[in-house]
């Protein structure tokens, strides 16, 4: 176990090449702008089910892989709750992708990996327009999802934790190091 986990901590920091969408043919995919992000500097409402102090949702969103959002002690899936990290945007947007990339802040890289979640996008009402539940971590590492076609009226963008390693640490928390939408 201690072997694997090394190996993925090594996979994870060496790993910078966005992973194949769902939907999508077998090829490699181009990084994520983040443009919905960036479109909208100071106007964004970033908001979690807890965090770890000074380790917020806002680190999901600030363009820096190796700065995570650390849910607070015992939120986590593997403790039967469902952590959950999301974005407010001001306006409605149109989403065509939704990348997120698991936890890579040093030195917590093991033990704190989200390894299956659930994107969603929702309204200003708070109504599904669309969501995908898939893997983050382990071989895949990041989640990468770009529907068949773009989804207009997006208002919030949330990941929820389905199963974790929250249970694998001494801080009994998990981690996402970035969320970036486009």
């Amino acid at each position: 176990m201690r072997t694997h986990a090394l190996t993925l901590a090594a996979v994870i920091l060496c790993s910078t090449t966005a992973m194949l969408a769902a939907d999508d043919e077998a090829k490699p995919l181009p990084d994520n702008s983040n443009g919905l992000i960036k479109e909208f500097p100071g106007k964004l409402k970033f908001t979690c089910s807890s965090y770890w102090p000074t380790w917020g949702p806002e680190k999901a969103f600030d363009g820096n892989p190796v700065k995570s959002w650390f849910t607070a002690r015992k939120d986590a899936a593997a403790f039967g709750t469902k952590p959950w990290v999301a974005v407010e945007f001001p306006q409605d947007v149109t989403v065509r992708r939704v990348t997120i990339l698991a936890n890579r802040e040093p030195p917590w890289q093991i033990g704190y990996t989200i390894l299956v979640g659930r994107l969603e996008l929702l309204d200003a009402k708070g109504e599904v327009l669309f969501h995908r539940d898939d893997e983050v971590g382990g071989e895949r590492m990041d989640m990468e999802v770009r529907p068949r076609k773009p989804i207009a009226g997006v208002r919030t963008v949330r990941f929820t934790s389905h199963k974790d390693e929250g249970d694998q640490n001494p801080y009994e928390d998990v981690a996402i190091g970035e969320m970036m939408v486009e």
